[in-house]
């Protein structure tokens, strides 16, 4: 029965990552939106806007790390060959990351629900730097795979964009006031990507 339940959560992410992928982007332009240029208010003193942006942020961070694992598991990644990074098998690590990142978007749904401004922050933070990290971890295996080697571009993409927003998140204190402009873009094109790799799965990359 163990078996049989995982074999079904394995074959149900497989099925539906692309779906997962898209809805995960879509949710991060949300959160980039809510989060940074804030029209429903400031999220430091609206708790409705507060609430809003952190469900949001929190249900991409879920979406995107179970898009992730689904990836791997669809590609079957780490294959049965030898690796080819001698003791270090980068999906492993990827897929790990991918877990831990759905992980930290579920609490920070949690903790945007309840109001805490700091442990929102961090779970966010958190799951921001994991999910885009174990995207460019997979895609590094995916490169070296036979079966996955087209989708390593577009994920490795994905990562790299989802580590330029962090950057420029980091950025946003020491900028002009046309920062927040800026930093929704970039999140914004992270996002865009999470839904344009959703669309490669679902049509190009459909048969595995």
């Amino acid at each position: 029965m163990k078996f049989s339940r995982t074999d079904a959560i394995v074959n149900r992410l497989k099925r539906m990552v692309a779906a997962l992928a898209i809805l995960g982007g879509l949710l991060w332009i949300v959160y980039a939106i809510l989060g940074i240029l804030q029209p429903l208010g400031n999220v430091a003193t609206n708790p409705a806007a507060f609430w809003a942006a952190g469900a949001a942020g929190g249900a991409a961070l879920v979406l995107q790390g179970l898009a992730v694992v689904g990836v791997a598991l669809r590609y079957g990644l780490p294959g049965e060959e030898p690796p080819r990074f001698g003791t270090v098998i980068p999906s492993r690590y990827g897929v790990a990351m991918g877990w831990i990142g759905a992980l930290a978007g579920l609490l920070a749904i949690a903790t945007a629900l309840l109001s805490l401004e700091l442990p929102n922050n961090a779970m966010q933070l958190f799951g921001a730097v994991l999910t885009p990290l174990g995207a460019m971890l997979v895609a590094v295996e995916a490169n070296g795979s036979e079966q996955a080697y087209r989708i390593a571009g577009p994920l490795f993409l994905v990562g790299a964009l989802g580590m330029v927003g962090l950057l420029a998140q980091a950025l946003l204190p020491l900028a002009s006031w046309m920062a927040p402009v800026y930093v929704a873009l970039a999140m914004a094109v992270y996002g865009f990507a999470w839904v344009r790799l959703g669309s490669l799965l679902a049509t190009t990359f459909a048969e595995v």
